[in-house]
C-alpha cells in the first residue's frame, strides 16, 4: 500500500469525511433509537430504509428463519431434571466419557511407560477404541462429522478403474532413499 502525501487540502478532507460519516451515525441512532423492550429493533431500521428508498434500487427484502425451539424448558428445577435423567438408575448419565474396562484399568497399573507397559500401553489401547465407543456423545464439533459412521455399513474399496502405483513400484528404487 502506498502512503498519500498529506497536506493542507488532504488532511481537511480527509477530516471532512470523518466528521460526514460521524454525523450520519449519529443521525440514523436518533432516528431509529432502540427501545429497550423490543429485540427486533435493528429490524425496524432496515425495514424502513429500504422502504423509503425508490423502488427500482431497493434490495430485496430480508426474511429472518424461524427461531429454534428450545431444547429444554428454562423453569424445570435441578430436581425435575435429575428425574428426567434417572439420575438414581444411571450415575453415568452427566459423564462425558465412559468408564474404563477392568483389564484396561489393570494394564494401567502394571509397569511403567519407558518399558513401554502401563500407561503407554493403556493409552495405545485405548487408541483403537472408536470415540463412539468411548464417549456417550460428541464432545467437539469436529467429532460430530465422523460420529456413528461405522453403522451406516458402507466399506470403501479402491474404485476398479482407478490408477495403479506401476512405475512407482517398478522404477523407483527400494533402499529406502525415496
Amino acid at each position: 500500500m502506498t502512503r498519500m502525501a498529506f497536506d493542507t487540502r488532504t488532511q481537511n478532507a480527509w477530516k471532512e469525511l470523518i466528521e460526514k460519516e460521524a454525523m450520519t451515525r449519529v443521525s440514523w441512532h436518533r432516528t431509529f433509537k432502540p427501545n429497550p423492550n423490543d429485540d427486533e429493533w435493528f429490524k425496524r431500521g432496515f425495514y424502513t430504509q429500504a422502504t423509503e428508498k425508490p423502488v427500482g434500487r431497493s434490495l430485496p427484502s430480508i426474511v429472518f428463519p424461524p427461531r429454534p425451539k428450545p431444547r429444554y424448558d428454562p423453569d424445570d428445577t435441578l430436581e425435575a431434571l435429575a428425574k428426567k435423567l434417572d439420575l438414581e438408575h444411571n450415575p453415568n448419565a452427566l459423564k462425558e466419557m465412559y468408564p474404563a474396562d477392568k483389564h484396561h484399568q489393570d494394564v494401567l497399573f502394571d509397569g511403567f511407560s519407558k518399558e513401554e507397559k502401563g500407561r503407554y500401553k493403556y493409552l495405545n489401547l485405548r487408541k483403537v477404541i472408536p470415540p463412539e465407543n468411548k464417549y456417550q456423545y460428541p464432545v467437539s464439533n469436529t467429532m460430530e462429522y465422523g460420529w456413528k459412521l461405522g453403522e451406516s455399513g458402507q466399506q470403501f474399496k479402491a474404485p476398479t478403474h482407478a490408477r495403479g502405483k506401476i512405475v512407482e513400484e517398478s522404477f523407483y528404487r527400494r533402499n529406502g532413499v525415496f
